[in-house]
């Protein structure tokens, strides 16, 4: 597979994950006023989806698209944490 496609489904795995995290975090639904989470929050799942990317990139020895995969991570926190979670009622 191309490495700019392993990279871009890398980052999008890891950006739904992100984004799970943010939208079920209760200081920060609290903080915006957000009614809180209703379901049980799968926060150490959550974190292992987020970063198993990085792990399959690696054990299929694809060096490159792993670097580009990390390099690109914490923008991808950034542009998650840019905006305020949703309210999901």
């Amino acid at each position: 597979m191309n490495t700019e496609i392993l990279t871009f489904l890398s980052l999008l795995v890891s950006f739904a994950a992100l984004l799970y995290l943010r939208n079920s975090d209760p200081k920060l639904r609290r903080v915006y006023g957000l009614s809180s989470w209703g379901t049980k929050r799968y926060v150490k799942q959550a974190l292992f989806i987020c970063l198993a990317p990085g792990i399959f990139l690696l054990l299929i020895a694809c060096y490159s698209a792993f670097i580009m995969w990390f390099a690109a991570f914490s923008l991808v926190g950034w542009i998650v944490a840019w905006k305020k979670p949703v309210d999901l009622k």
